[in-house]
């Protein structure tokens, strides 16, 4: 079983045995900085995965709604019909008819009832989903800040630069900070 490793990870290595103590700190600050990324990574998956469930179980209920108003529809027809013969019809048969469009009222209630219960499901879907979204997409931004500071760390082995291993720190702080705030939205 073979591993693949990212193009830093061989800097890293490198770093690490070399005697410099920057490079060992480098070494240290890209091992915790990559740690964190996989547990934002994660987070963001389920986060992502939540959300799409959520809007999913909206998109069901509205179709289901969609099909209570159609039902609504069919039975308001009928119950047209149904006034359409009662006024056509001899008056012995109209009582038969005048029921038939209480009958079809009755269930035009409960089927309105129902849609709008299911709209209302839709709606809370959409608020549930939109709920994740957000810290959902601050763990994206916290992930740039990460994956930035990681590359600069891999460049600071190369050079030696300790301003830009302060500036790989600031960016590091930076996407644990977004992450942190990402988390206080759960």
């Amino acid at each position: 079983m073979s591993h693949e490793h990212a193009p830093h990870d061989h800097l890293v290595e490198h770093a690490a045995h070399a005697g410099d103590p920057l490079s060992r700190w480098v070494a240290v600050f890209t091992a915790i900085l990559a740690a964190l990324s996989g547990l934002l990574h994660y987070e963001e998956g389920v986060l992502q995965t939540q959300a799409l469930i959520f809007k999913n179980d909206a998109v069901l209920s509205q179709s289901k709604a969609s099909d209570q108003w159609g039902y609504y529809q069919a039975q308001s027809s009928k119950g047209h019909l149904m006034e359409l013969a009662a006024e056509l019809a001899p008056v012995q048969r109209q009582a038969f008819y005048r029921d038939q469009i209480a009958k079809y009222e009755d269930r035009k209630k409960e089927i309105s009832a129902k849609a709008r219960e299911l709209e209302k499901e839709v709606e809370e879907a959409n608020r549930r989903s939109e709920a994740k979204e957000h810290p959902q997409h601050l763990f994206g931004q916290a992930l740039a800040w990460l994956s930035v500071a990681i590359s600069l760390a891999a460049i600071t082995s190369l050079t030696g630069s300790r301003k830009l291993f302060w500036l790989a720190g600031l960016m590091g702080a930076a996407g644990l900070g977004v992450s942190v705030f990402a988390f206080m939205q759960l």
